[in-house]
């Protein structure tokens, strides 16, 4: 048996014992591991991402850490209405992790069927469309990258010591705000690189290639070598590509909140 199967034997060993306690509760109804040891992405930081479905009878959630034979266990117990709510949230936040989660992760024990329900609802889920921004959306988002930008050059001038945290939250900014005008997902921070280099991790993550080659040059070099020049190249790109911003001119008018 070789390496990577030993490897793979130690961590479901590790989750098996971890799951003793849980799958003697009556009302656990199922269990899924997902996560990049499940992918094939693992490195020797990986924990292990276990998805506990709870009965809807259950009035609470639980998440939590365990470490078992040197391996970090990562949990989340949750009744089924919960688990639907957070595709909800993820959604609206231009995201489907927890939908991934489901869609690509392993079904373990499945008491009533909901397991593989949820399963495959999550990934017709994948295969969905993100809405289209709001004008108003879109024209906050240039301007907030903008004036990102304005405060950043600002803080150069005086060689103010945040310099560097403002650069790095406008770059953010600029791909949160490009990534959901354009209706795409991209993965966590610490995967990032990943995503835009490697077309094998995308595939098994079940993520688009980036469809702006343009914006992923730009952002990495302002990324690899910071400064106000590169970063103002990605910000002018993102909104000329979002329409343009005409400062002379520009007003937005909303309805107030009642």
């Amino acid at each position: 048996m070789n390496r990577k199967n030993n490897t793979l034997q130690n961590w479901e060993k590790a989750l098996s014992i971890f799951l003793k306690d849980w799958l003697g509760k009556p009302y656990v109804i199922g269990v899924l591991v997902s996560g990049s040891r499940v992918f094939g992405t693992d490195t020797k930081y990986s924990d292990i991402d276990v998805h506990i479905i709870l009965d809807d009878k259950v009035k609470w959630r639980e998440r939590g850490t365990r470490i078992v034979n040197g391996y970090l266990i990562e949990y989340f117990a949750n009744p089924v209405k919960q688990l639907m709510r957070y595709r909800t949230y993820d959604r609206a936040d231009f995201t489907l992790l927890d939908s991934r989660m489901f869609a690509k992760g392993k079904i373990l024990f499945d008491k009533t069927g909901v397991v593989k329900k949820l399963q495959d609802s999550a990934k017709k889920e994948l295969k969905t469309r993100f809405r289209k921004l709001s004008k108003v959306e879109v024209e906050f988002g240039k301007y907030f990258l903008w004036d990102d930008l304005d405060n950043l050059k600002d803080l150069s001038q005086r060689k103010n010591e945040f310099y560097s945290l403002s650069y790095s939250l406008l770059l953010n900014r600029a791909l949160e705000t490009y990534r959901k005008f354009l209706g795409v997902e991209v993965c966590t921070t610490s995967k990032l690189g990943r995503y835009f280099k490697e077309p094998d991790f995308r595939a098994k993550y079940s993520l688009k290639e980036f469809p702006d080659s343009r914006f992923v040059n730009l952002f990495l070099m302002a990324l690899n070598k910071q400064n106000n020049r590169n970063i103002s190249n990605l910000v002018d790109y993102v909104i000329k590509v979002m329409g343009g911003l005409n400062l002379k001119d520009w007003k937005v008018r909303t309805a107030i909140e009642l």
